[in-house]
């Protein structure tokens, strides 16, 4: 470790722990089946599993980004990163599932030091020619440990016939990930300290809530992603049960087609030179609304498509939108990005309870009806969005 330079060692440190962030979220994911059967739950409280830790994010990311501005990036990272870890260590040991939800929500919290510190850390420590590359294998490092973690918790659960053995493997891996990160992540150069103010952070959310064109933005982007996230927990549970009866960890091997999400991420450049931001992502919903239609069908090879169309659609959306947020704002543009990642994890969070009564009326099929409808809903907001922009444009020209 002596031999790699600073830069080296800060963006490994940044992309390890953005790995244990994301793996220790989402390794459930394909496992929901077997959290139902072991705590004999219903569909909804077993969703639960993975709607807690999501809310805990949003929550985390509010206070987290404040507080780094005062106390420093380093400090934070390492202190939220080692506490969401413990809860890790913890989970496959706990009986109760009520403090299983409350020990999944606090892990989200403390991992949300993650996403709300690691860009802002890069940008201050390092040059502006190296930060593009820097975010950009963070940005990596976020889909790796997902994925990862899905297709070794599936795989562990399916080998040793339980969840909790899946949790133990997570718990050591993270742990030894925790302890490359200290030794790894340099102490900071150039941070500032800033004086923590309740009052001008709170001021800055309530001057972004009083303009329409965010507040469309945020709530598009909660309502997609909340399908989009939950969709997954239902396709996980229909396809243990009949006709498909397929074990954790082949079921772990669907996602997979995240990487369609990766892949979206280069075509953005191009389309949003050609294109505005707007178009970018009323274009990813469409794509979304075409893989709804693939997802009707109950054969694997058309459930695949239709979950690589969705994720391309996704995040092509999610990062035209984000983009649009950081150019509405000219002020306070660290409590935009922070409403907008609010909104985004607190409907993922919160999608189940739109989604399970759908579910218990009509199956898989309903999960796609209600998709369906909450994303008509998405493109009606886009097009509000742009009668007032036009309207807004209308006013300046007038005065």
């Amino acid at each position: 470790m002596k031999n790699l330079t600073r830069y080296n060692r800060l963006v490994l440190a940044v992309c390890l722990c953005s790995v244990v962030t994301f793996a220790n979220i989402y390794w459930l994911q394909p496992l929901l089946p077997l959290i139902q059967k072991s705590f004999h739950l219903n569909t909804l409280d077993t969703n639960l599993a993975m709607s807690a830790p999501l809310l805990g994010i949003g929550v985390g990311l509010i206070l987290f980004a404040s507080w780094s501005d005062a106390v420093g990036r380093r400090k934070i990272l390492l202190a939220g990163t080692a506490f969401g870890i413990g809860v890790s260590i913890l989970l496959p040991f706990v009986e109760s599932y009520a403090l299983f939800l409350t020990l999944r929500f606090f892990q989200g919290m403390f991992l949300a030091v993650c996403p709300a510190v690691a860009v802002p850390l890069l940008r201050e420590e390092l040059r502006k020619s190296w930060l593009a590359s820097a975010v950009g294998l963070y940005i990596a490092a976020n889909t790796l440990g997902g994925l990862c973690s899905r297709i070794l918790g599936g795989t562990g659960a399916a080998y040793f016939n339980n969840w909790n053995a899946a949790g133990y493997i997570l718990g050591g891996i993270s742990l030894f990930f925790f302890v490359a990160i200290y030794m790894l992540l340099p102490e900071q150069h150039h941070f500032r300290p800033e004086k923590f103010c309740i009052r001008s952070c709170l001021n800055g959310y309530i001057s972004h809530m009083k303009r329409p064109q965010l507040v469309l933005i945020y709530l598009l982007i909660g309502l997609a992603f909340g399908t989009y996230v939950n969709q997954y927990n239902y396709l996980m549970l229909t396809l243990s049960e009949a006709p498909y009866y397929i074990p954790s960890d082949l079921r772990s091997l669907l996602f997979l087609t995240l990487l369609g999400g990766t892949a979206s991420a280069s075509m953005v450049g191009r389309f949003s030179k050609k294109h505005s931001l707007i178009s970018g992502v009323i274009t990813g919903l469409f794509m979304m609304l075409l893989a709804n239609i693939c997802l009707s069908f109950s054969q694997m090879p058309m459930i695949i498509i239709g979950l690589i169309l969705t994720s391309v659609g996704f995040f092509f959306c999610h990062a035209q939108a984000s983009t649009l947020i950081g150019r509405s704002v000219s002020t306070a543009k660290g409590s935009a990005m922070a409403l907008y990642s609010l909104f985004y994890y607190t409907g993922a969070s919160l999608g189940v309870f739109a989604l399970e009564p759908f579910y218990q009326v009509w199956g898989w099929q309903g999960i796609l009806g209600c998709t369906r409808i909450a994303l008509v809903l998405c493109i009606l907001w886009v097009l509000l969005y742009q009668m007032v922009d036009r309207e807004k444009r209308k006013s300046v020209r007038t005065v």
